[in-house]
């Protein structure tokens, strides 16, 4: 994929569209800062073990048990620091996900050694705070150059009423990715489309996220993919998801392999994607 104009990666990486924040997002966001804070504080270990849904899965980059991984790492005193930039709930308040520029140190003060972007899935069972259901990121180049985005702003609030019933496994949602496969492996441009939300983020290793439906054209590789997706949930409501897999692009060099997370989002009776994430499976 060729390297994107400096004009459009600006535009991109400073782009904040998307919805107003509800109580229950900003309560998200209350909760992403807690996790960023104690990071900052307690180290990163700590902070993972602290914020992560018994059922939380980390990519690195295959898929694995957040809790059970991080358990086994030793604080070695390195540095990672983030913001969320956006934040999106189920009208229940019970799944949402936040999104947003990361740097890592190898030491607190130390000089950055790497950059990129953070796709957080957040779950709320019943009675309970939120925790981190699902986390991925993508690497990027040194973006002290550009523009810096605009965090969204801290918040005290309050968690909003326990929802009623948590979040669960989707066949719906499993079906949806079934049959945008179907449609991608036809013709990507069309299959995307009719699929994105206009205020849809994309991401891939090594690029700046895009943003909206006008940035498709810069996204796709003009070669099909295909998806198989390995696990979906769904929000109490109805109105949320996600779903995640793996991912083949049939490039004339020979099929390449990731693994993908679609953030799905239900609007006027059709579910939208809202946030596609895809890291090389290796």
């Amino acid at each position: 994929m060729p390297l994107l104009p400096l004009t459009f990666v600006l535009a991109s990486a400073v782009a904040q569209t998307g919805p107003a924040l509800t109580p229950a997002a900003q309560s998200l966001v209350a909760a992403e800062y807690a996790f960023t804070d104690q990071s900052a504080k307690d180290g990163i270990r700590a902070a993972f073990m602290g914020a992560f849904h018994k059922d939380g899965l980390v990519f690195i980059p295959r898929a694995v048990n957040g809790l059970a991984y991080y358990g086994t790492q030793l604080e070695m005193g390195a540095s990672l620091q983030w913001f969320p930039i956006r934040a999106e709930t189920s009208a229940a308040g019970d799944l949402g996900y936040t999104t947003g520029p990361y740097t890592f140190r190898s030491a607190k003060d130390a000089p950055d050694a790497a950059y990129g972007w953070f796709v957080s899935v957040w779950q709320r069972d019943a009675g309970a705070p939120w925790k981190v259901r699902l986390e991925i990121g993508v690497s990027t180049p040194d973006p002290s150059e550009l523009p810096a985005p605009k965090a969204l702003p801290r918040a005290a609030a309050a968690l909003p009423s326990a929802p009623a019933v948590s979040p669960s496994a989707s066949a719906e949602l499993v079906a949806l990715d079934t049959a945008f496969s179907e449609e991608a492996a036809r013709n990507i441009q069309n299959a995307y489309k009719a699929r994105v939300d206009a205020n849809v983020r994309l991401y891939r290793k090594g690029r700046f996220p895009l943003e909206g439906a006008g940035s498709l054209q810069r996204y796709l590789d003009p070669y099909a993919v295909t998806f198989q997706p390995t696990e979906a949930v769904i929000s109490g409501g109805g109105d949320l998801g996600f779903s995640r897999g793996t991912l083949t692009r049939k490039d004339p060099s020979g099929p390449q392999t990731s693994n993908y997370v679609h953030i799905w989002k239900k609007a006027a009776g059709a579910w939208k994607l809202a946030v596609e994430v895809e890291v090389p499976a290796k």
